[in-house]
């Protein structure tokens, strides 16, 4: 099989310390319910966006020095071990090459000690350390509290344990003094965490500008002129810390401070992180949507909780777009739905090469005629259900009476045709790449 040559960016986690659902919420939820929470657990994880782990992002890295794929995580928190059983297996993460650390707070750090589970055994335990990048602040915090973390050599007959090894790098707190983590290079945005706490952001990218600021309450100004369309230059990503929808909070940015932020620093796409469950990904999403219309000054943001990409290429990096869930649907409701264009998945699926093609064909032909609302069935019941063409030519979906489907409803404001018929075509692709894994974790 040919190698891909495409980085990746996986969210490992996009909630906040908590994590949401929140514990509380569960054990004694007021009345109302919370919302998010109870919708929270009504779909597996990995299928649910308002299931958030703790910040964490892994780099899939594409080396053109040695032609191989590095992966370089972003934090390692207390979800750490949930986030690899979920996301590590599903998109066939095979190792940690390196560990880069924002700051020594346990929703960064504690899930450390699990790291030995992603690198090779070795009986004697004599591995090669993976490389941990952290400021000094850090690395003293670290002695402290994984004392068995920083190597030490091993004293005649003691017994061997099987713990993590790392090597342990310290970092500036500066912007001028970038450093490299597996062939990646990395510039220290320094920002603060409560005003007596330095938090590390990092802009990395060799074609595109990403910034990743998981935990601030004030970006300094050196700090944002490397990062500012009006100053070092434009982001083509930003993905910035968001903890509460209203109000402000002392070590965080909430939504007023996020959104005022992504005004000043102008990036191409904002992606929000570290939320609790004050946040509804379907309905901030339409939120943000709006306000990007309106105030984002071209700006597209999207509060991104959810991130599947078999494809490699997310498809709201091509396009701006957001998934919202309608449910269980009778099909026959469909009959009285116009102007919106509708595709079944389990049609997709089923029918021959050349029937997909034509599949195709037609979704880009619709495509083409200005739709900008389209339905993707998510989970289908195969029955009497087929793909074909309507009277005067146009693509069709029958259903058998009573089928019980349930839908994402896909809603953009790009003006790119083009753009909307391969985000469209990614997401068919990425159900079919969910429904692959899925048998394949089954057949183990």
């Amino acid at each position: 099989m040919a190698t891909e040559i495409e980085s990746a960016l996986i969210f490992l986690g996009t909630g906040s310390s908590g994590s949401v659902p929140s514990m509380s919420c569960l054990i004694e939820p007021s009345d109302p319910p919370c919302s998010v929470c109870t919708q929270s657990l009504s779909l597996p994880p990995q299928s649910n966006p308002n299931y958030r782990c703790n910040t964490s992002l892994l780099i899939k890295y594409y080396s053109q020095t040695d032609a191989t794929h590095k992966y370089i995580l972003i934090d390692a928190g207390k979800t750490f071990r949930e986030s690899v059983l979920r996301w590590f297996v599903f998109h066939r993460i095979p190792r940690v090459d390196s560990i880069v650390l924002t700051h020594d707070h346990a929703d960064a750090t504690l899930g450390l000690d699990d790291i030995r589970a992603v690198q090779p055994f070795s009986p004697t335990n004599d591995i090669d350390p993976t490389p941990v990048y952290l400021t000094q602040r850090s690395m003293e915090r670290m002695e402290k509290v994984f004392p068995y973390l920083v190597r030490k050599k091993q004293k005649e007959g003691q017994e061997i344990r099987r713990v993590a090894q790392f090597c342990w790098n310290i970092v500036a707190e500066d912007c001028n003094q970038p450093f490299f983590a597996s062939g990646l290079k990395l510039i220290p945005l320094p920002v603060m965490h409560g005003e007596d706490y330095i938090c590390l952001g990092f802009l990395f990218g060799n074609k595109d500008r990403v910034a990743y600021i998981s935990d601030v309450s004030r970006i300094p100004a050196s700090t944002e002129y490397v990062i500012s369309k009006n100053g070092a230059g434009q982001l083509d990503l930003l993905i910035l810390d968001s903890l509460k929808k209203t109000g402000s909070h002392n070590v965080h940015f909430c939504l007023p401070q996020a959104l005022e932020t992504v005004k000043r620093l102008c990036p191409k796409q904002t992606l929000l992180i570290g939320m609790t469950h004050e946040f509804d990904y379907y309905k901030d999403n339409e939120f943000l949507m709006e306000w990007s219309k309106r105030d984002g000054n071209g700006s597209d943001t999207d509060n991104m909780i959810f991130v599947l990409d078999p494809l490699k290429k997310n498809p709201s990096v091509i396009c701006p777009f957001t998934r919202r869930n309608l449910g269980c649907v009778q099909s026959s409701i469909f009959r009285s739905i116009h102007g919106n264009m509708i595709i079944w998945y389990g049609a997709w699926k089923k029918g021959s090469s050349d029937e997909k093609d034509k599949l195709t064909e037609n979704l880009q032909s619709m495509l083409a005629n200005t739709v900008t609302r389209m339905a993707v069935l998510v989970e289908h019941n195969f029955l009497d259900a087929y793909a074909g063409e309507s009277r005067d030519g146009s693509l069709t979906v029958k259903f058998s009476t009573g089928d019980i489907i349930s839908m994402d409803s896909v809603v953009t404001t790009t003006r790119d045709l083009n753009d909307l018929s391969y985000a469209a075509l990614a997401i068919f692709r990425m159900l079919e790449d969910e429904e692959e894994n899925t048998r394949h974790l089954m057949q183990q």
